[in-house]
């Protein structure tokens, strides 16, 4: 998905309003309850029924007041906070308060800056397993905020220890051109934007305020919000966005075996790293792939027969060409020097130590189409010869070089997580968090990853789908058990729960 400007959303939304169907009212109708729909998920996981959402007096303000109506009627106690008097509203967002207030959804008003020292003292206290939505500013608002805002920002930032932090379009008082803050800004666990992503998604000195940013569909006609599009900061090419994605998943046919879905073979392992292997198998299972094989030495197969009792074990190959894809190299070990990198498969996932042989391999290049490389900083220094901070320091630089060195699609792991294929401009995906640092959590992207590839799918679609949901399975464990709790294994078990997201993202109801 591409990234737009402020001032093109604007247009796309005056466009639209043109339309009987997506006038500004049924654009906040729809806007307020993919909002809901959002909210709705996150407190079921977290295990509460307590929602505040506080509201500005703009559209995003409106969008606060369909929400908390569908949230009360779906039986959570929603309320709104709002910063500024019901006189003051206007237009759409006036005629979704009055539904809200004729619903008897509660509401106080706390219009001076004094009133957010410590408003639950006026209000009644928060529990401290609510869910907070901000939608006092949106895109349209520039300039620090001030007064009153200010003053409801500072105080949404102090319940960042106890209560889940969600943004309605993007956080108050960020650009959603730069993506920056020069004044009071709210820090987001999880951003709901509208439409299309922002310009300021991209920047990646201010992506941790964002936390995971979805993109809701609100009807908004492409053929209007694709007519003015833009690259991002670095010559990022556009977002890895649920609503794109979900349209690539293989489809799962009546009549299906399990040869329809593909072969796939992980080869990795050694006394070192015996579970490496096993790991990248639980991120396999949960690709959905027909027919899993493991090629693995004797120190792995213990782990494999309990873990992954579903798979076939052989010992060391090194022909693969049987097989629909291979992930070649976690737990390998270390590279023997001298040796060079050589794989006999139809489609590969080059990860791991699989990645250092190949580094040791200069001039090697892959067929088009038929590789997909996945590395994390370090073993993307090695590929391209420089220091890992060379690399950090200009991602997009190192993924787009990656990709074009060895004709493959290259996918550079971190906070941010790029995939560029050869000759294009890389995605940016913003899924994940700080608890998937840790060692193992790659092994699972790989299995996860090589599982889509040999189902058919396109190298770079097949990479976007696995490192979205990978990272979103990953923020499912940190939201309900903090990120310390995120393990290979429970992130693993959380791509699960990633498939039944993926299929709320089409959900009309909440």
């Amino acid at each position: 998905m591409r990234f737009v400007s402020v001032a093109q959303m604007q247009a796309a939304d005056r466009a639209a309003q043109q339309r009987p169907q997506t006038d500004g009212l049924a654009l906040m109708l729809r806007a307020g309850t993919e909002l809901a729909r959002h909210v709705a998920a996150i407190a079921r996981l977290k295990g509460t029924r307590r929602v505040l959402l506080l509201a500005g007096k703009g559209n995003n303000g409106g969008d606060a007041f369909v929400a908390a109506k569908a949230l009360r009627l779906a039986g959570f106690l929603s309320e709104i906070w709002m910063v500024t008097y019901p006189d003051t509203l206007k237009g759409d967002a006036l005629e979704a308060f009055s539904w809200m207030k004729n619903a008897d959804i509660p509401y106080s008003v706390l219009p001076r800056p004094d009133d957010w020292n410590s408003p639950e003292q006026r209000t009644g206290a928060i529990s401290l397993d609510a869910i907070l939505v901000d939608a006092l500013l949106g895109t349209g608002c520039k300039g620090v905020p001030h007064g009153t805002v200010a003053s409801a920002i500072r105080w949404i930032n102090t319940q960042r220890d106890h209560s889940f932090i969600l943004a309605a379009d993007i956080p108050s008082g960020i650009n959603g051109d730069t993506g920056t803050g020069d004044g009071e800004f709210v820090r987001a666990d999880l951003t709901v934007t509208f439409a299309r992503p922002k310009t300021g998604f991209s920047n990646p000195a201010n992506a941790s305020v964002f936390g995971e940013v979805t993109v809701a569909d609100i009807g908004m006609p492409d053929e209007i919000a694709d007519a003015a599009t833009t690259t991002g900061f670095g010559g990022i090419g556009g977002f890895i966005a649920a609503p794109e994605i979900l349209r690539k998943i293989p489809p799962r046919l009546w009549h299906a075996n399990k040869g329809t879905f593909g072969k796939l073979c992980i080869r990795g392992g050694s006394e070192r790293y015996p579970h490496a292997p096993i790991l990248a198998a639980l991120g396999a299972t949960r690709s959905g792939v027909g027919l899993l094989s493991l090629s693995v030495p004797e120190t792995s197969r213990v782990a494999a027969s309990i873990h992954v009792p579903e798979a076939i074990v052989y010992r060391e190959l090194s022909d693969f060409s049987a097989f629909d894809a291979v992930v070649y190299g976690p737990g390998l070990g270390p590279p023997v020097p001298g040796n060079r990198f050589q794989l006999k498969a139809k489609r590969a996932v080059v990860d791991a130590d699989g990645l250092n042989l190949l580094a040791q391999t200069p001039g090697f290049r892959f067929d088009d189409g038929s590789a997909i490389l996945t590395p994390h900083p370090g073993e993307a220094a090695r590929l391209l010869g420089c220091a890992v901070s060379e690399i950090q320091d200009n991602r997009t630089e190192a993924v787009r070089e990656l990709a074009d060195r060895y004709n493959a699609v290259a996918v550079l792991k971190g906070a941010g997580t790029l995939v560029c294929r050869p000759k294009r401009e890389p995605w940016l995906n913003l899924t994940g968090n700080s608890g998937m640092a840790t060692g193992g959590t790659g092994d699972v992207l790989a299995g996860l990853v090589g599982g889509l590839f040999a189902q058919g799918m396109d190298a770079f679609d097949a990479a976007c789908l696995a490192v979205w949901a990978h990272g979103h399975a990953g923020n499912l464990v940190a939201w309900q058990d903090g990120p310390r709790a995120v393990t290979p294994l429970s992130l693993a078990s959380a791509l699960s729960l990633t498939k039944r997201g993926l299929y709320n993202y089409k959900r009309q109801a909440i």
